[in-house]
């Protein structure tokens, strides 16, 4: 469809303008840093908490069950793949940029990208709302799995509740105890609409503060893409982990969802997740843990370049344009 293809070119006509500005040093260097802490602790969350309180009964979020486990499944399939891939190909490398090479494929931009294009499809606001469910396992694998799997250091249980005090998980854990409330009152989507106070408070989370989610999102990952050193951007494990992280493991996901019996818009959900590029938080990692900077750096430039070809691609395959 003709909008979703301008819906994906606008969203990345907005991460470009991010890059351009920091090109141009038009932000201090600590304003991405700034406006990230924003969209976490309050932008994102407010999206997340309305949209589940506006679609959502108790009884319609159990039936759901299967965004979050579908999410795992595909972290999963990507740590096994680079499991493989990291003692295949890139064997002889040093350790920092073979446990890169193995996150790479295991996490993806999982939250925000798939938000930013799924507005524009013809699930909407579901659509943000089925995402926000699959972040309960993508969140707490990638501070888990995926945190073992870049730095290699064993997980330590104690730090695992650190995870769930993250603003957007306590924005979806505090929707569900809201959906357990109203399950008692026989309370509904269609109900807080019919009261003033319940439905301008929650137009007021999604319109005004949720909905700043996604261009804050977009010039954010510009800002952060402009940051990033322009160096060994073509090199033997850099063609590799492109073709795994944006071919390999988005077909292979694509194809098993083709087979499996699920319902379209779950369809959608999941194989958007897949076609994701790397994840932001790579470069993070690299620098508090001592990880491959340069070679997160590279993949995270190459992957985002690389995916305004093979997300159209993708979502053609998903019958959406």
């Amino acid at each position: 469809m003709l909008i979703i293809a301008i819906q994906i070119l606008a969203i990345f006509a907005m991460i470009g303008i991010g890059t351009w500005a920091t090109r141009r040093q038009w932000f201090s260097k600590d304003f991405s840093t700034q406006l990230s802490l924003l969209l976490i602790r309050v932008f994102y969350p407010s999206l997340l908490f309305s949209a589940i309180l506006r679609k959502y009964t108790l009884a319609e979020l159990a039936d759901k069950w299967i965004l979050p486990a579908g999410a795992a499944t595909i972290i999963g399939i990507g740590w096994c793949i680079g499991w493989v891939a990291k003692r295949t190909f890139v064997r002889h490398f040093k350790a920092p940029t073979r446990r890169a090479f193995h996150f790479a494929c295991t996490m993806n931009n999982y939250s925000f990208l798939p938000i930013m294009i799924i507005a524009g499809t013809p699930l909407g606001e579901e659509g943000i709302a089925m995402v926000a469910l699959t972040t309960i396992a993508s969140d707490t694998l990638m501070w888990t799995l995926g945190f073992r799997t870049f730095t290699g250091k064993k997980l330590d249980l104690k730090s695992l509740p650190s995870v769930f005090l993250r603003p957007p998980i306590l924005a979806l854990c505090l929707a569900v105890c809201c959906l357990v409330l109203f399950h008692f009152f026989a309370i509904t989507p269609e109900t807080l609409s019919t009261c003033h106070f319940a439905k301008v408070t929650l137009n007021t989370l999604y319109t005004y503060l949720g909905s700043a989610t996604i261009p804050a999102s977009a010039l954010i990952c510009g800002m952060r893409l402009g940051q990033l050193r322009l160096t060994g951007l073509i090199t033997y494990p850099q063609i590799m982990i492109a073709i795994l992280r944006m071919v390999i493991i988005p077909a292979i996901i694509l194809f098993l969802l083709a087979l499996l019996p699920l319902p379209e818009n779950y369809k959608l959900v999941f194989g958007i997740i897949a076609l994701m590029p790397g994840a932001m938080v790579g470069v993070s990692m690299a620098e508090v843990y001592g990880g491959d900077i340069p070679f997160v750096s590279a993949m995270i430039l190459n992957t985002h370049a690389l995916c305004i070809i093979t997300v159209p691609i993708g979502l053609w395959f998903l019958g959406v344009c």
